[in-house]
């Protein structure tokens, strides 16, 4: 057919369409719904935001691949209605720029390019937010809910937004993972109870791989994983290892990146951590972050599990920790807290001395075996407990006082629970009443912070800027380092108290008060101590240091007091056989300070008399004697008047 011919069929057909009527054209218009109408997606390159771009081919789930010619970038375009015909759009902003984001409870995941929002469409067969219309909040009686994940149980769980309780929806939405199932690899659900951990961990703590976008990531993941189980790391641990991957594996979605681990390059990992700024992430994130990505490809390099270029994360590219204060709580804080620690609930009260004085971290708090108290057979108390960031058991010595605490929170205990609890504190149940009404579960975190912050509304406890104080969990811990610090209690004994591995986190808590500073210079100067040469003396760690017993003092130190100063010779030598105390002037373990230095001149003038009276006797014996107990005291009054002359200038 030639080209006249064609051009003469186009124009009989536009004629023809023209007789037929606008009537019948606006009924066709009419017959198609407005809302079925889905426009074309603009296609703009996700890199740089070019719209010269052009189609490479299709993908599986109607997915087009395009490329963009300014960034010569690969990226994947996703159809605008799912595989059931359902509008993909955004439930928050109602954007239909997304990106496929993996699988929830078999469905599509989705996410939002504009507001990074994740949503499912239609995740369990009906609209959950219609169905909460009819349902009232049972303790303020509103209906304003949003939907908040679900239970253990596989329960819907739904948060009032006015009063902020939460609540379940009976129907089980999916089929929980429990305890009593078997282990299974490809499951994305891992909990506690199948890999092992069973001391202090609840059997439905749990690991989420569901939001690991990538197959090939998620596989090397649970593989990493589990030799991570196999080594003994905390469960806690894992759960933030699991959440560092997760954000590595948006970023890799959000770039459309459609290789594997082999094709890892240094630009993609500069790129990532530029993702990382952008996000905001805090210091402490970041290098975390980047400590997971760098043990994960180290572990798969050296097990063959996949290759990839040496030295992709190097040493300069997590961020300098900035030096942070200790966020003790100020003295004027604490004794508000002591005046009103009556008004708090029994249990509370006793976990609040508890960690006053002890300075536990929450967890360790929270999870105290009923039996935590011992005796050590000597009439002194200590609490043994499990330290589940170190993996290790640890005691600590007590007062008589908390002692006597303890024993009150373990009556409470059993005269409530029998010996059913195995825990020496226990939570509280949810009711419309304000009265803590025990319950056989573990106390959270944010139940115990709770009871605090209602105190410090309630009897108005606010530090010296007149600012209401925000009671954090783990400021005990620190403000009990603090005070040993300013105590005058060595580092390594802080260190071991607290159950630090290294002195760098003890470091953290040394953080000595002006005045106290103040005060420990001008005792420095009045009092600096000096042995029988009159050299200046520091302690010597190297006997403190090799000691595992925190009660150091009782068992290597003798520790007299004597007139003319102190006796610092060490247990492990035993017992001093040097008869009365002029001995101690020749001995490496006599300590002395300006303040015995009157003795010191009044032992020193009588050793001059009696040297000259036994030279006039002839009594060489005695002159050998005394002779180097008086020139160490010359010694020793020598430098200690040098100091009080320093002291004047």
């Amino acid at each position: 057919m030639s080209k006249k011919q064609i051009a003469e069929d186009l124009l009989y057909q536009s004629v023809e369409l023209q007789a037929l009527g606008q009537t019948k054209l606006n009924v066709a218009v009419e017959a198609e719904p407005q809302s079925e109408y889905i426009p074309e997606r603009e296609i703009i390159c996700p890199k740089c935001g070019s719209q010269d771009c052009w189609k490479r081919g299709n993908r599986s789930r109607g997915r087009k691949e395009y490329s963009c010619k300014t960034c010569k970038k690969f990226f994947l375009i996703y159809p605008l209605i799912d595989d059931n015909s359902r509008e993909i759009k955004c439930p928050d902003c109602e954007s239909r720029n997304y990106s496929f984001n993996g699988q929830y409870k078999d469905k599509n995941k989705y996410r939002c390019r504009d507001c990074n929002r994740g949503y499912v469409l239609n995740p369990h067969g009906r609209d959950e937010l219609d169905s909460l219309n009819n349902m009232k909040c049972k303790w303020c009686n509103s209906s304003n809910f949003r939907l908040n994940g679900f239970s253990n149980k596989g329960q819907r769980k739904i948060r009032c937004v006015d009063c902020q309780k939460q609540s379940t929806i009976g129907t089980n939405f999916f089929a929980p993972l429990v305890a009593s199932q078997e282990f299974d690899f490809n499951h994305d659900i891992w909990i506690a109870d199948h890999l092992g951990y069973g001391r202090g961990i609840h059997k439905h703590y749990k690991l989420n791989f569901s939001y690991i976008s990538q197959t090939w990531l998620k596989k090397i993941t649970k593989k990493y994983f589990l030799y991570l189980v196999s080594i003994g790391i905390a469960f806690s641990t894992l759960i933030g290892k699991v959440s560092h991957l997760n954000i590595f594996s948006q970023y890799l979605q959000s770039i459309s990146y459609l290789s594997e681990f082999n094709d890892l390059t240094r630009n993609l990992i500069i790129d990532f951590l530029a993702y990382l700024k952008i996000k905001n992430y805090s210091h402490s994130t970041h290098s975390h972050i980047l400590e997971t990505l760098s043990k994960l490809f180290e572990t798969g390099t050296l097990n063959n599990w996949f290759q990839v270029p040496p030295a992709l994360i190097r040493p300069e590219d997590r961020l300098k920790h900035p030096k942070v204060l200790p966020r003790f709580i100020p003295e004027e804080v604490m004794q508000q807290l002591n005046q009103h620690l009556g008004s708090l609930p029994g249990p509370v009260m006793r976990m609040v001395l508890m960690d006053i004085e002890c300075g536990f971290r929450v967890g360790e708090l929270l999870r105290l075996k009923l039996d935590c108290l011992k005796s050590n057979g000597k009439g002194g108390w200590y609490v043994q407990y499990y330290m589940y960031k170190m993996n290790k058991e640890h005691t600590k010595p007590i007062s008589d006082e908390l002692a006597r605490v303890i024993q009150e929170q373990q009556v409470y205990i059993k005269q409530t629970f029998g010996d059913e609890f195995p825990y020496l504190f226990c939570g509280r149940a949810r009711t419309e009443s304000k009265r803590f009404i025990p319950e056989p579960k573990l106390m959270t975190s944010t139940s115990f912070i709770s009871h605090l912050k209602r105190l410090t509304k309630q009897f108005n406890i606010k530090d010296n800027s007149g600012q209401l104080w925000n009671f954090q969990t783990h400021q005990f811990r620190h403000t009990v380092g603090t005070r040993m610090i300013n105590a005058g209690v060595p580092q390594h004994i802080i260190q071991r108290y607290l159950g630090h591995e290294s002195p760098t986190m003890t470091q953290r808590y040394a953080h000595i008060h002006d005045e106290t500073l103040r005060k420990e210079i001008e005792k420095y100067h009045d009092s600096r101590v000096v042995n029988f040469q009159g050299e200046t003396v520091e302690l010597e760690e190297t006997i403190l240091s090799s000691n595992d017993d925190l009660e150091w003092f009782k068992k290597n130190v003798q520790a007299r007091a004597l007139e003319h100063g102190y006796c610092a010779r060490p247990k492990l030598l035993g017992n001093c056989d040097i008869p009365g105390f002029d001995g101690c002037y020749n001995c490496p373990h006599w300590r002395t300070n300006q303040n015995f230095l009157p003795i010191l001149k009044d032992t020193l003038e009588r050793t001059e008399k009696v040297i000259e009276k036994a030279r006039n006797c002839g009594w060489e014996l005695q002159v050998s004697k005394n002779e180097p107990i008086k020139h160490n005291l010359e010694k020793v009054i020598k430098s200690l008047e040098e100091q009080g002359n320093e002291q004047k200038d």
